[in-house]
Order: structure tokens, then C-alpha cells, then sequence
């Protein structure tokens, strides 16, 4: 469904918000990346901000391709399983299979986006 104007700017507008709710998403992305770059504790919000980049990326991937860096990906992707490495045995036993398995499954479908 889109929500546009009536008039011929806002329409222009309306398509640019697609970018800015990516850009959101990534902009959390990065600032969770630095966190678990030295983060010790079994807890990180990584993955929920992945998975809603995930989604919009499926809803708008002409803009997901044009806004997602593949060398990001790959790096938000070892800066996680560095955590999960480190901190992976804090984390209680009937999580931790489901927590790797689903981050898993998010990577996998985020690099099939960008450049």
C-alpha cells in the first residue's frame, strides 16, 4: 500500500521515506556494532535491529541494494559472532542454539542485498 500526496512533490517526498527508514535501521545497526565490539555481557539488540532490516529490505529492495554495503554486512556479521564467541557461555543453554541458528538465518537473508 502507499500513502502518497496529491500533489507532484509530495509524491517524490513519500518515495524518499522508503531510504530513511533504512537509513534508520542502519544508523542503530552501527551503534549496536560498536557496543558489542567490547561487550561482555550475554545481552544485544543487534539482531532485532537485523531482522527489521531485514524486512524492509524484502518490502523496499531497490533501496535496500542502492543503501546496504556488503563489506558492512560482513563486518556486523563477525563483530556478532565475535560477541557470541566471547560471551556465547553466559548465555543460557536453551537460548543459545535458537540465538546462533537465527542470526544465522538473518545474515544469510541480508547479503543477498546491497553492494
Amino acid at each position: 500500500m502507499k500513502i502518497l500526496s496529491t500533489a507532484p512533490e509530495g509524491n517524490e517526498m513519500a518515495e524518499l521515506e522508503n531510504a530513511r527508514y533504512i537509513n534508520l535501521a542502519l544508523k542503530q545497526i552501527e551503534q549496536n556494532v560498536e557496543w558489542l565490539k567490547t561487550a561482555n555481557k550475554p545481552v544485544q539488540a543487534l539482531m532485532t535491529h537485523i531482522d527489521i532490516l531485514v524486512l524492509l529490505a524484502k518490502r523496499f529492495p531497490v533501496n535496500a541494494n542502492l543503501l546496504i554495503k556488503k563489506e558492512k554486512v560482513q563486518e556486523w556479521k563477525k563483530v556478532f559472532n565475535d560477541w557470541f564467541e566471547r560471551c556465547g557461555n553466559k548465555i543460557p543453554v536453551k537460548f543459545r542454539d535458537g540465538i546462533k541458528s537465527n542470526s544465522d538465518e538473518l545474515f544469510i537473508q541480508l547479503e543477498q542485498y546491497g553492494h
